[in-house]
């Protein structure tokens, strides 16, 4: 099992120190701690974080619950919430227990085997004292703490929830009945749990109809937000409650998640007062309970709340409506991902040869951020799965063996990163699209379409415009991240080791059945590329077919686009395009990445050497021919922000070939024959000076 690093990023703390902030409590302050919501696609660490803050809130009232998991066995929004406020009950060293009395009592009664109309009776008689006068509440809950007294001694399981009330001399119930319920709580410790409690009140309440389940619900989450309240508010509760109480819900967007967050915030608006609850929820998708007109109206397609700005240490998510913030959680930076990298590297000990660069840490953290962009759960299994191959084996040909398209890793993060209700077509049409820059680019070419379902299509369009879904890289600057249907770089690598690896049976329809039906890895890379380049080409986008064919190993086709480009655009313009072109996928499932780095380049431009040559187009070939292989360098805002974010470092993971792209680039500039070009193109060379993870 992968490390998981839990709190130890700055990201992490960020989220801690965003919590702790809200979790103090002085007296007398009645602050409004707004819902939290915390977006994030698979694998981004929401788990992680929530387990992380359970675990370092542990000693104050922390409750966490997985509503996915919770929906998965059956469970309702009534019990639901009945296991949080039992856990908020624990008892803790160094705070007052948490009572429940008004919750409990309603719940016994609601729980317990009696007539349905009693229960409804309990449920009508606490709606109405919630919203009356202070000695309606006191009546009521005399006349549950009554009915409580005589009805416990049959369902043992209902004594479970004697902890929720208070100790019995308190004056919270007449004496008589706080003596029946002493007498009972002392008969049967340890008769009731609070499974079987939870599982009677799910079966004795589950089945009721819709409306008045949904009834009773919505004065429950009155009664725990009552009750929760005047904990907090009464004299001793005020000086000795330090913290609030934290919530920490995952997986809201899931049907039981959506059910049970829109009841607690229409539980919270419809109060109108503070309470002491600090609610922290994590969702993969933005939840259908906040898209209603009460929590914000819907949002735009592709477009999401909470965008944590580059750069930026402190989290600070962005207010959605009153009651509820939305923000989502960033990649791991580069820093962070090095701090891993140096503790995989202690791990292996001195039996493993280090990094052949100058500072290993840093190669090692700089390599693996290219590859993963820093998505937490694809650096933990990258950084796992190296550190478990072969003692000898260095640690260049461990990336390569580890992102093999026949690699156990790829299949397992795959599995991890696509939606987990993604159907075996919609797997096998990313698989295809991942040639295209972004998604949407592949929708219109008939080759991958052909034949599939309009099912599959619309599936994949819901997919294409969901930016949790694609994992989109979102910094705010569309010109580095692409549009919205660009996957995050980390996915589109897995995607194209899948195309490069066994036959895709779907591959065998269509236009191109032939060339693709029964294909190798290579076949196939290069029948989509050739009709992702033919498409282009025929709607005149030839910026595009030049990367398509450069993708399918025409280099001479992408070098002559390059040198016809010379001559009409401005220097920035061309090195732009430039860049454009050396971010095409290189075609791993020839094995040519297992040859020396030297010999590999000098095969890709050996066709320089059949005829006349003009000298430009040369050095253009070879120029286009280093930079693609190599590593990105350092970014340029004035020629790299070319909304494709694709990197992949391991055709020359050493940057050996800089030496050879700035001659090319000196070279060029040479024979330029106006300042602004020669000025343009010594600028590039001196972007290839320095190792990149330097």
């Amino acid at each position: 099992m992968p490390r998981e690093w839990a709190g130890e990023s700055g990201r992490d703390r960020a989220v801690e120190r965003y919590v702790q902030e809200l979790l103090v409590r002085r007296p007398r302050s009645r602050p409004e701690s707004p819902a939290t919501l915390l977006l994030g696609p698979r694998g981004s660490g929401k788990t992680t974080v929530l387990r992380h803050l359970a675990d370092w809130a542990r000693r104050a009232p922390v409750a966490r619950l997985d509503l996915a998991a919770l929906g998965q066995e059956g469970r309702k929004p009534i019990d639901v919430l009945a296991a949080l406020v039992f856990q908020l009950n624990e008892r803790k060293k160094d705070f007052a227990r948490l009572r429940f009395p008004a919750f409990g009592l309603l719940t016994i009664a609601v729980a317990a085997q009696v007539e349905a109309a009693d229960r409804d009776a309990a449920v009508r008689r606490m709606e109405e004292a919630l919203v009356g006068p202070p000695g309606s509440r006191s009546e009521v809950i005399n006349q549950l703490a009554a009915y409580a007294a005589t009805v416990l001694g049959a369902p043992t399981a209902v004594t479970a929830a004697l902890p929720l009330l208070p100790e019995w001399r308190r004056h919270w119930a007449r004496l008589r009945v706080r003596w029946q319920l002493a007498r009972i709580r002392r008969r049967s410790r340890g008769a009731g749990s609070v499974d079987g409690f939870l599982i009677d009140l799910n079966q004795r309440y589950g089945d009721r109809e819709e409306a008045e389940r949904q009834r009773a619900e919505a004065v429950l989450f009155d009664a725990f937000l009552d009750d929760l309240r005047r904990a907090y508010a009464s004299r001793g509760g005020d000086k000795r409650r330090t913290t609030q109480c934290l919530v920490l819900l995952d997986n809201v967007d899931s049907p039981l998640g959506n059910d049970f967050l829109k009841a607690l915030l229409d539980a919270r608006r419809k109060a109108g007062a503070p309470d002491p609850l600090l609610v922290l929820a994590t969702a993969g998708s933005y939840p259908a309970a906040l898209e209603g007109f009460a929590f914000g109206g819907p949002r735009r397609a592709g477009a999401l709340p909470g965008r944590w700005p580059a750069e930026e240490e402190k989290f600070v998510p962005e207010r959605v409506v009153k009651g509820l913030v939305v923000g989502r959680l960033r990649d791991l930076a580069r820093h962070e991902v090095e701090q891993q990298a140096e503790e995989v590297l202690r791990s292996a000990g001195r039996r493993v040869p280090l990094p052949a660069a100058d500072n290993g840490v840093q190669w090692l953290g700089w390599v693996v951020h290219e590859l993963t962009r820093g998505h937490p759960a694809g650096t933990a299994q990258l950084l796992q799965a190296l550190l478990e191959c072969p003692a000898e084996t260095g640690w260049e040909a461990r990336l390569r063996q580890v992102l093999q398209p026949s690699s156990g890793l790829v299949d397992t993060l795959l599995e991890r990163l696509l939606p987990i209700d993604a159907s075996g077509e919609l797997a096998q049409a990313l698989t295809r699209a991942a040639a295209a820059v972004d998604l949407a680019q592949t929708q219109a070419g008939l080759a991958l379409w052909d034949e599939s379902s309009a099912r599959v299509q619309e599936e994949f369009n819901d997919f294409c415009t969901d930016v949790l879904r694609t994992m989109h890289l979102d910094s705010g600057d569309e010109a580095a991240d692409g549009p919205t249907e660009t996957p995050h770089p980390l996915l589109r690598l897995l995607l194209l080791c899948r195309l490069a690896a066994a036959p895709d049976p779907a591959m065998g329809t269509g236009r191109d059945a032939g060339a693709l039906d029964g294909a190798s890895g290579l076949r196939r890379w290069r029948a989509v590329h050739a009709a992702l380049r033919d498409r282009a080409a025929a709607s005149g986008e030839q910026s595009t077919a030049a990367y398509h064919a450069l993708a399918g190993g025409d280099l001479a086709a992408a070098a002559a686009h390059l040198d016809d480009a010379f001559d009409r655009l401005a220097p920035e313009e061309w090195c732009a395009e430039l860049c454009r072109l050396r971010r095409a996928p290189l075609p791993e499932a020839d094995g040519a990445l297992g040859q020396p780095l030297w010999e590999r380049y000098e095969r890709l431009v050996d066709h320089l050497g059949d005829g006349a040559v003009d000298q430009r187009l040369r050095t253009i070939t070879r120029l286009l021919a280093a930079v693609w292989i190599s590593p990105e360098p350092p970014d340029d805002p004035r020629t790299d922000r070319v909304g494709d974010p694709y990197r992949d470092p391991l055709g020359d993971p050493a940057a050996e070939l800089y030496g050879e792209i700035q001659a090319r680039f000196h070279t060029l500039a040479v024979h330029a024959d106006s300042v602004l070009w020669t000025s343009a193109l010594l600028r590039k060379a001196k972007q290839y000076g320095k190792e990149p993870w330097l």
